[in-house]
C-alpha cells in the first residue's frame, strides 16, 4: 500500500496526468479487492455450522435455578425458619430424558448395587423416601457438625433421603434429591442436658453423588 502512494507521489511530481490517473485507478482497484476479500471471509465464518448439540438432543440438563428446592424454601419461610435451624440442605437437581418410573427404578437398582445399609422405605408415584444408615466417617462426610463440632463424640448416624420426580414436556423428568441427617453420640459436657441424637444439616455431598450417578447413567444410554 505504501508503494502505491509513493508511486502516485512520484507521478504527480513529474509524470503526465494520464499516468497519474492510471496509478490512482490501480490503487482504488487494489483497495476494493481487499475490502471484498474481508467481506467474503466474514460471511464464510458466519455460515460455519455450530458444534454445539441442541438442548433438545441432550440426555440430561441442569434444573432452572428457581426450581431447586423452591418448595422447601417457601415452607421454611412460612414457619420462620432460617438455614441454621431448618435441618434442610439445598437439593441436588437434574432434568433427564426418561419417565419418572424409569428414573425411580434406576435409583433403586443403583442403591442396591452400592451395598448401602438402608430401610424404612416409602414409595409413591412421584417420590421415594428411605433411610440410609451411616457409620461415623460417613456421617461426618455427608453432614455438617455446625455448633456441635467438638461438643459431641459421634458414633454413627442416619440420612433420611427423598427422591422426587416431576415429568416435563419433551420427554424430560425433573429429579430432585434431598437429605436430612441425624447423628448419634455422646455429649462431651457431662453437665449439659443428655441426649442421644442431634439433627444435622447436609453438606450436599450425598445428594450430589446420587445426581452425578444419574447423569452418568443418562449419558451412557443416550
Amino acid at each position: 500500500m505504501h508503494t502505491f502512494f509513493k508511486r502516485v507521489e512520484e507521478v504527480s511530481n513529474g509524470r503526465p496526468k494520464s499516468s497519474t490517473r492510471e496509478s490512482l485507478r490501480f490503487l482504488l482497484g487494489a483497495v476494493s479487492f481487499l475490502l471484498l476479500s474481508s467481506c467474503f471471509e466474514l460471511r464464510a465464518a458466519a455460515q460455519e455450522p455450530s458444534n454445539k448439540a441442541p438442548a433438545a438432543d441432550a440426555a440430561a440438563r441442569p434444573c432452572p435455578a428457581d426450581s431447586v428446592n423452591s418448595k422447601t424454601v417457601r415452607e421454611n419461610k412460612k414457619k420462620g425458619k432460617g438455614p441454621a435451624d431448618s435441618n434442610e440442605a439445598a437439593s441436588a437437581c437434574l432434568e433427564v430424558k426418561g419417565s419418572a418410573l424409569e428414573l425411580q427404578e434406576f435409583f433403586q437398582t443403583f442403591i442396591r448395587t452400592q451395598s448401602w445399609r438402608f430401610g424404612e422405605e416409602k414409595i409413591a408415584e412421584d417420590s421415594w423416601l428411605f433411610s440410609r444408615y451411616l457409620d461415623k466417617d460417613e456421617l461426618l462426610r455427608f453432614s455438617k457438625e455446625g455448633p456441635y463440632a467438638g461438643r459431641v463424640n459421634w458414633a454413627e448416624g442416619k440420612a433420611l433421603i427423598q427422591v422426587r420426580t416431576h415429568e416435563l414436556e419433551g420427554g424430560f423428568t425433573r429429579v430432585e434429591v434431598s437429605a436430612r441427617f441425624q447423628g448419634y453420640g455422646q455429649n462431651v459436657d457431662r453437665f449439659a442436658p443428655q441426649k442421644d441424637s442431634w439433627n444435622l444439616n447436609s453438606s450436599g455431598t450425598l445428594e450430589k453423588d446420587m445426581v452425578s450417578a444419574l447423569e452418568a447413567h443418562a449419558k451412557s444410554r443416550h
